[in-house]
């Protein structure tokens, strides 16, 4: 009974209780719950020593979660340090295993951790059978391995690869009975990916241009794309009309520029089942965004809207925008919306483009409730300022700056009848 009360507590608390009696000393080490590890700014050397010290005393089995989170790692503890993690995830008998080994000076020429190779992996008897989810972030790993997961893990219901420089050619293909969740992010090598599943909800991809992945997946409900490849969902919709039409919420991350742009198709994914898109994209000074217009015209049923906009310094090599410049004409087309009850914008500075498309939804969607602005963490026009200027004017010129655009956020405001709920922040 305690044991089973200890494995609901965090382990630092956990381990706190063994000063409570001779009884209570050991029994922190016998717990089934969650393994939490996350550097906190703290040093390679001693991380590495706390890490190795508890799971070499611990000896609970099954574990629920084993959890390692190195955020701030430059140099690094040596591989064998991190094999033996993943072999103790492995003799623990793990549901969930998290290895994040995120990097936070990317421009240091630092190799990811390579996870065991699948001869590693067969060297122990039944590993990683009671797996669920398996998060792998700036963590090599072979298509092989991968490929051992999906066919042998029966039960993994999540599947997150982040920065992975091995994986090249990833085949996610039924029998995946459990199989709700898919990331693929960031790796840079991929070539390509088949995803036959038909149970998938949730899927992330966000990488270089591939011939699109979803072959069968009838359920597939939320979906995020970013990099290059999301640009084929806005200039080649057809090739993402597969899937579509069942989404109900859609993620573009449109923060790639592009060294050339295809004309844009007039014909955008129909998103029939849509109830919120988030947009993240790249903007410019004086370039329309009436574009964003047209996917809420391409999704009849859409709930919430939510954009955030980061705008671009000058650019030598005039890299286009990731999405076309359209005309009002264009993006509207005599259409009204008669679903969409919430929009919200991140990051407003008040530029006339901005200003733009706010006007325009609340033309063409006269069924808003709520209309969110958020004039907070914006990416102003940060000019360089000389040497000589106090710190005192500093603080007040980004006080005038905030004043401003909190002004053309309440000016925005108006534009809405008076029945629609506007919050400025």
């Amino acid at each position: 009974m305690l044991i089973a009360i200890l494995s609901c507590m965090r382990l630092k608390d956990a381990v706190k209780t063994s000063i409570f009696s001779r009884r209570w000393r050991y029994l922190w080490r016998f717990t089934s719950g969650k393994l939490v590890f996350v550097d906190r700014e703290m040093e390679t050397e001693n991380f590495k020593s706390w890490v190795n010290h508890i799971l070499q005393l611990h000896r609970g089995r099954p574990v629920d979660s084993l959890i390692i989170r190195f955020i701030n790692l430059v140099l690094g503890p040596q591989s064998s340090d991190i094999d033996s993690w993943v072999f103790s995830a492995i003799h623990k008998d793990v549901k969930k295993f998290e290895l994040n080994l995120k990097r936070v000076e990317f421009n240091l020429p630092v190799q990811n951790y390579e996870f065991p190779n699948i001869d590693k992996l067969l060297s122990f008897k039944y590993p990683f059978v009671s797996l669920k989810s398996l998060i792998l972030v700036h963590v090599d790993i072979e298509d092989e391995v991968v490929q051992y997961f999906l066919a042998s893990c029966i039960y993994i219901e999540c599947l997150c690869i982040r920065g992975s420089n091995a994986t090249k050619n990833l085949q996610v293909v039924d029998p995946l009975p459990n199989l709700k969740k898919l990331e693929v992010s960031d790796c840079s090598n991929i070539q390509s990916m088949e995803i036959n599943a038909m149970n998938l909800v949730t899927c992330t991809y966000q990488g270089s241009k591939i011939n699109s992945p979803f072959v069968k997946t009838p359920n597939l409900r939320e979906l995020t794309l970013g990099g290059l490849f999301c640009k084929s969902f806005i200039f080649k919709p057809n090739k993402h009309s597969s899937y579509s039409a069942t989404l109900v919420k859609l993620v573009l991350n449109l923060n790639t520029r592009v060294r050339k742009r295809t004309n844009s198709s007039p014909d955008l994914p129909q998103l029939h089942s849509l109830k919120r898109l988030d947009l993240n994209a790249v903007a410019k000074i004086g370039r329309g965004l009436l574009f964003f217009i047209s996917l809420i015209k391409a999704s009849p049923n859409l709930l919430e809207f939510r954009i955030e906009l980061k705008y671009t310094t000058p650019d030598p090599l005039r890299l286009k925008m990731p999405y076309p410049s359209v005309t009002w004409q264009q993006a509207r087309g005599g259409f009204c919306h008669k679903k969409l009850k919430v929009v919200e914008m991140i990051s407003f500075i008040g530029y006339e483009e901005e200003r733009d498309l706010l006007d325009k939804i609340a033309e063409i969607a006269p069924s808003i409730e709520k209309v969110l602005i958020d004039t907070r963490n914006t990416h102003r026009r940060d000019h360089k300022l000389p040497n000589s200027i106090t710190e005192e004017v500093r603080k007040q010129m980004k006080s005038n700056a905030r004043s401003s655009t909190e002004s053309h956020a309440m000016v925005m405001a108006c534009r809405f009848p008076l029945e629609t709920k506007v919050v400025v922040k």
